[in-house]
């Protein structure tokens, strides 16, 4: 007479269980994908070629920059023969591609070219925005970038490799805070339609922070002709 109470209780208990159970397995789902979202990338990297002492060349603007591209086709080209080319300031350089270094910044190392592979950028020459970044100053010594402050509108840019040649013209050359630089969209805003050089290195135009690393960017942008 006893024993369908007893079962009726035991059939909610094993209900309750398994209701508490999907319960926390939820829960801990739920859990794991906020720590996921918390991971994803926000904002953009600081180009911060990291000398601490003024250019040894200094012109009324100062000088300063910084890199960064992607890839596409069956046969990547090869980054062996990848040049940038500025005639207004005889700059002829080798480039390769690099990330963001161990502090999350863009930092190529002295005396190279970098471009920077990240944030959808491309690799230069191709449809899209490549960042090339390089030094303006190691120490007391002039770097890749010493000069990049005397380009100018209109003058022209050429990234060569293997014989070929294309062709870009300067749109925009500016000193800018490096923190306005990080939510520059011509810089980092999507870009599907055109083929775009954004070429920054550090520049003294406002000074220095208190770390002694220049506060500013020059950034120079430009559209293949």
């Amino acid at each position: 007479m006893n024993r369908r109470p007893l079962l009726a209780v035991g059939v909610a208990l094993t209900v309750l269980a398994v209701a508490l159970l999907t319960w926390m397995m939820q829960r801990d789902g739920e859990s794991v994908s906020a720590t996921a979202a918390t991971l994803a990338p926000s904002a953009p990297p600081t180009v911060t070629p990291g000398t601490t002492t003024p250019s040894p060349t200094p012109t009324t603007s100062a000088t300063s920059a910084s890199p960064k591209p992607s890839a596409t086709a069956s046969k990547p080209p090869s980054a062996a023969g990848l040049r940038i080319q500025i005639p207004a300031i005889d700059l002829d350089h080798r480039m390769a591609g690099g990330g963001l270094s161990s502090n999350g910044t863009i930092d190529p190392d002295p005396g190279t070219v970098m471009w920077f592979r990240g944030y959808d950028r491309v690799r230069p020459g191709r449809v899209g925005t490549a960042v090339i970044a390089a030094h303006v100053a190691t120490g007391s010594r002039p770097d890749v970038f010493a000069d990049l402050a005397d380009v100018g509108v209109g003058d022209t840019v050429k990234v060569v490799e293997d014989g070929k040649s294309i062709t870009y013209r300067v749109t925009r050359a500016a000193a800018i805070d490096k923190v306005k630089v990080t939510t520059d969209q011509t810089v980092w805003g999507p870009n599907s339609s055109r083929s775009r050089l954004a070429i920054i290195t550090c520049d003294d135009a406002f000074g220095f922070r208190g770390d002694g690393h220049r506060k500013a960017n020059f950034v120079v942008i430009a559209e293949r002709v």
